[in-house]
């Protein structure tokens, strides 16, 4: 089968589909109707000559063989986007598309600063496109490793054979409880007083967060920090949050820190790019602009 351009547009919209989970998440992500959607994944199944995905009131499914196509899809469209990317090289001007996956909440880190690395990188690379996704970082390392994604900010987690992990710098987490705790009505709050409590934990961090108790009883678990921070405001559950982003509600008086002289812990953070890579002008000065970030943070809180 060779391929033409319309094949790489459905094989496009093929991609979008797996990714949403189905065709109305695709739909809004394309700006396509149901029918247009529709339409490209029967093209697809009429070109390939086999059932890609199951669709219907059982929800939408990939069969085992349009795995292997999803798979080979994510592989083609890395492999046209590094083709672009050497291209601009040998003209020496950096285009292509970098496609950068962030763990949730990372936006009011003021040691991360996020939006200024975007806004340097896109400074250098006017005709580069950037793709941020958003996820967990078990599933944002499964993107980089099949080729999904280029780069991933994730907190550290065990290292995967065939990525590379770097560290380049650490998040502050403080153990929190809603104002109207009644933990707060214990005189004085010590780790033995904080026992009592059930916790709220990410089950991906679990480690970290159990650090200072090991012991604590969880009676909660949450797939990211919004749905951690909604536990620990709902005043029956104790739980760490990165400072940064409890600090909304502590300046709301709806949240406080516990014993935050004694049992804050630091979290790792790594950047995540597959072994093999060949890093691209692209990558490159993405990672560039990341580092100049950090060390400039670093540096200014020095001399302040």
């Amino acid at each position: 089968m060779r391929l033409s351009p319309a094949d790489i547009k459905s094989l496009q919209v093929f991609r979008v589909v797996v990714e949403h989970g189905g065709f109305v998440g695709a739909q809004m992500a394309l700006g396509l109707t149901q029918s247009a959607v529709s339409f490209h994944i029967k093209a697809l199944e009429d070109r390939v000559g086999f059932r890609l995905c199951h669709r219907g009131r059982a929800g939408f499914s990939l069969t085992e063989r349009g795995e292997l196509v999803h798979e080979r899809a994510k592989a083609l469209f890395a492999a046209l986007s590094d083709f672009e990317s050497a291209l601009g090289e040998l003209r020496h001007t950096i285009t292509g598309t970098l496609r950068l996956g962030v763990i949730d909440n990372t936006i009011s880190d003021p040691d991360l600063s996020l939006h200024k690395v975007v806004r340097a990188f896109l400074h250098q690379a006017p005709k580069a496109r950037l793709e941020i996704s958003i996820g967990v970082p078990d599933q944002l390392v499964r993107d980089v490793h099949s080729r999904g994604l280029d780069i991933a900010i994730i907190p550290e987690i065990p290292k995967q054979p065939g990525l590379h992990f770097t560290r380049f710098y650490e998040e502050r987490h403080l153990l929190y409880a809603a104002a109207d705790h009644v933990i707060w009505t214990s005189q004085p709050v010590t780790q033995d007083a904080v026992l009592r409590y059930p916790f709220v934990i990410r089950p991906y961090a679990s480690q970290t967060e159990l650090e200072y108790f090991p012991e604590a009883p969880v009676g909660a678990t949450a797939s990211n920090m919004e749905a951690q921070a909604m536990f620990i405001l709902s005043s029956r559950f104790l739980g760490y949050l990165p400072d940064h982003y409890a600090k909304r509600w502590c300046d709301l008086g709806l949240m406080m820190p516990v014993l935050a002289d004694s049992c804050a812990i630091r979290s790792p953070f790594v950047v995540v790019t597959r072994v093999s890579t060949h890093r691209s002008l692209l990558m490159r000065t993405f990672i560039r602009e990341l580092v100049a970030s950090s060390w400039a943070r670093a540096h200014l809180d020095e001399a302040l």
